[in-house]
């Protein structure tokens, strides 16, 4: 299947702001179940973006805006081949890997961030009983199941920096929450499990309307990352496209930032995917591009006296280019 899709970011403030900056985790991963074809990314106001590989492998792009400003746009564009499910669960026969034989990827059991061994986990964790004697694959499934089955989707009972504490006693949240908490167990019973942020195509959605989307890895010997998606208690298949992964969300999320005054800050943002025919390229390709904001060298109601106005706005135009 091959993919096109469509974010956009954009950052609205009540007042000038002099300085931000902007991480960005936008651009899909190449892996062993999907291909980039092509990723577009366009911001303003213009500036220079960057781009880097994080500890993990993901690509991150960052900017600043050294101006006054009042609204940051992003958009990206990505086109993306995706395949089925890799490593149906039932192929998963192996136990639980030895700790001594894990290297690296012990990362991947250690608690922190959001996901914590709290009593409100320990918990939870009683009312699953897990039942050790099953194959791997099946203790995940189990697990997804069950987290699938007690927590409830439901939007705007927690937010993008909540614990999995708080989605546990509400019983309610989102894919974010969903996540970690299967994470958490997972980790609870040796399994190492990282956290995957990415997009989810949904076809029945004839606007292309999405969101980004959330779900889990857990690692094995024999086939490496194996992927569950507990809120919709399936496998990642062609739909799911990874972007990034990390022991939390808080390690992957979409975007980040900090910006200098006090100025009140609104986020809107917006995915759209749809299917499309396969490109006449298959190579990566990439495309930068700027988004005409204004900037000013001053916040235009606090100007030096005795400067025309149109000089200073012809001096804060020479500023941007």
């Amino acid at each position: 299947m091959h993919l096109d899709i469509e974010h956009d970011i954009t950052f609205d403030y009540n007042d000038f702001i002099s300085e931000s900056w902007v991480e960005l985790r936008m651009e899909p991963q190449t892996n062993i179940r999907q291909t980039v074809n092509l990723f577009y990314l366009a911001v303003g106001p213009r500036t220079k973006v960057s781009r880097y590989l994080d500890w993990t492998g993901n690509a991150v792009r960052h900017f600043s805006i050294a101006e006054y400003h009042k609204e940051i746009k992003v958009r990206a564009r990505t086109i993306v081949e995706t395949k089925p499910t890799r490593v149906p669960l039932e192929t998963v026969k192996e136990s639980t890997a030895a700790k001594e034989s894990l290297g690296p990827i012990l990362d991947y059991l250690e608690f922190g961030g959001p996901i914590s061994k709290s009593k409100a986990l320990l918990q939870f964790d009683k009312a699953l009983k897990l039942d050790k004697k099953k194959s791997l694959g099946e203790q995940v499934r189990q697990i997804g199941n069950f987290v699938h089955e007690k927590i409830k989707y439901q939007a705007n009972v927690t937010t993008y920096n909540s614990t999995i504490d708080e989605a546990l006693s509400k019983k309610a949240g989102v894919c974010q929450d969903m996540g970690q908490i299967m994470i958490g167990l997972l980790r609870m019973h040796g399994i190492p499990a990282r956290y995957v942020n990415g997009y989810l195509h949904v076809p029945k959605l004839a606007s292309g309307a999405a969101e980004s989307h959330a779900w889990i890895e857990f690692f094995t010997q024999e086939f490496g990352w194996v992927g569950y998606d507990p809120t919709g208690n399936v496998q990642p298949g062609e739909n799911h496209v990874v972007v990034a992964t990390g022991r939390h969300y808080d390690e992957v999320p979409p975007n980040r930032g900090v910006y200098r005054g006090t100025a009140g800050e609104i986020l809107t943002a917006t995915v759209r995917t749809k299917e499309i025919p396969a490109p006449e390229y298959s190579s990566y390709r990439e495309e930068i591009k700027d988004i005409e904001l204004p900037v000013y060298s001053e916040i235009p109601d606090r100007r030096i006296s005795g400067v025309p106005e149109d000089q200073v706005d012809q001096s804060s135009q020479q500023q941007q280019q």
